[in-house]
């Protein structure tokens, strides 16, 4: 299909021009017209760009894409001008979609996971400067911990960490990916026995303790698988494209 309608059905589809980011989200590098296959990825890098490219891929979909608006003007040196460079070589779009990804009711990070989870009653939840970002749901049983962290380790890949604090029985948690610790804050203040996200800072330990939740990190990039492979499965469907999400783990 034409990159152009591909982009624009996307940037509809995520509501782009609703969201305040502070990063560039759409087409971030111009490539070929034509898109037939489309590589999916969470993290723009020249591995990414490597294996998509031995594939014979058009275009690469990433929830963290090359520019950022702090960093702007950006400049093309260094590994930015190598990742560049490869694109152009093999004149591949590349894509990105951050904060509308993160936000999305059936298509966002939190949302994928929270259903996975089987969560149920799910609501938005997570808000940074103004946005909501996650969401919370109720288990259908609760579950002790050592029951829900196994879960969660299948779907994420890896093991998480965890500071207990919380009950017993987790019924309730909030879910924001990637970076989020201080969604700690609000998981508290609406009484969640849980709060799941990728990252974990110094001083969460003892505030779970002292809050009395559950705080788990599953990992910046595991928990940010979700999103852009529910979107690369849409687009495949939608406009019976070619596409294959590119696993590249990464331990943070």
């Amino acid at each position: 299909m034409d990159r152009d309608q591909l982009v624009a059905y996307i940037d509809d589809q995520l509501d782009v021009d609703e969201v305040n980011d502070f990063a560039a989200n759409g087409l971030q590098v111009a490539g070929r017209r034509d898109v037939q296959r489309l590589a999916t990825g969470v993290s723009a890098s020249a591995a990414l760009f490597s294996v998509a490219a031995e594939w014979r891929a058009d275009a690469v979909l990433v929830h963290h894409g090359l520019f950022w608006r702090s960093e702007e003007p950006a400049r093309l040196v260094g590994a930015l001008g190598e990742r560049v460079r490869l694109l152009f070589q093999h004149d591949m779009n590349l894509l990105a979609y951050h904060l509308p990804l993160d936000r999305h009711p059936a298509l966002g990070n939190a949302a994928v996971l929270a259903i996975q989870l089987g969560l149920e009653q799910i609501e938005p939840f997570g808000s940074f400067h103004g946005q909501t970002l996650g969401f919370a749901g109720m288990l259908p049983t609760p579950l002790r911990p050592a029951e829900l962290l196994p879960r969660i380790a299948t779907l994420c890949g890896r093991e998480p960490q965890h500071f207990p604090g919380g009950p017993e029985q987790i019924a309730s948690i909030g879910i924001v990916t990637g970076g989020a610790p201080e969604g700690l804050d609000e998981a508290v203040a609406a009484g969640l026995d849980a709060y799941l996200t990728g990252e974990p800072r110094e001083w969460v330990m003892q505030r779970a303790v002292e809050e009395g939740i559950h705080f788990i990190a599953a990992g910046h990039y595991a928990t940010e698988m979700f999103g852009v492979r529910a979107l690369g499965e849409l687009l495949a469907k939608r406009f019976e494209l070619d596409v294959r999400f590119f696993d590249l783990p990464n331990p943070v």
